[in-house]
């Protein structure tokens, strides 16, 4: 492990994949104008605006050992453009995930993060969200992490 990895980032690996990918989305020019929003807190958070980008943390769980880990994590696009509301969603969706692939990840790994396992994978991606209506397009990426704690001491 690089020391910096545990200076940069002391809470630990979801916390900084959230930190570097919320500054990353917030940078994206594909993505200007979009409003960015980090673990909103409310549902209600999800109605204001035409376009929207979030991030949410899912779980993070031990494997087999316990320095070895899963993350998993959720990217999200709202767009509520009317009848191009879909192909907006699908386009911003697109870029989120190539900010995340290749500027994040290799951002983490540089300064120590050790990927294991699968490394990160996109689970899976649904096109609803349970009990909210977004009134528009959702897009919405499933994310999963294999890494090693590189600030778990024994």
């Amino acid at each position: 492990m690089k020391p910096e990895f545990a200076e940069r980032w002391p809470n630990g690996l979801p916390h900084a994949i959230g930190a570097v990918l919320m500054q990353a989305l917030r940078e994206c020019p594909a993505l200007a104008g979009a409003q960015v929003l980090d673990n909103p807190l409310r549902a209600s958070a999800l109605h204001d605006g035409q376009r929207i980008v979030f991030f949410e943390d899912q779980a993070d769980r031990p494997r087999d050992a316990v320095q070895k880990r899963t993350f998993e994590f959720a990217i999200g696009i709202i767009n509520r453009a009317g009848e191009g509301a879909r192909t907006a969603a699908h386009t911003d969706y697109r870029a989120a995930r190539r900010v995340l692939r290749e500027q994040c990840m290799p951002q983490l790994t540089e300064a120590g993060l050790k990927l294991e396992g699968r490394g990160l994978v996109e689970n899976e991606v649904r096109y609803l969200l349970e009990n909210i209506d977004v009134g528009g397009a959702l897009v919405q990426g499933l994310f999963a992490v294999d890494y090693r704690d590189p600030l778990f001491k024994t």
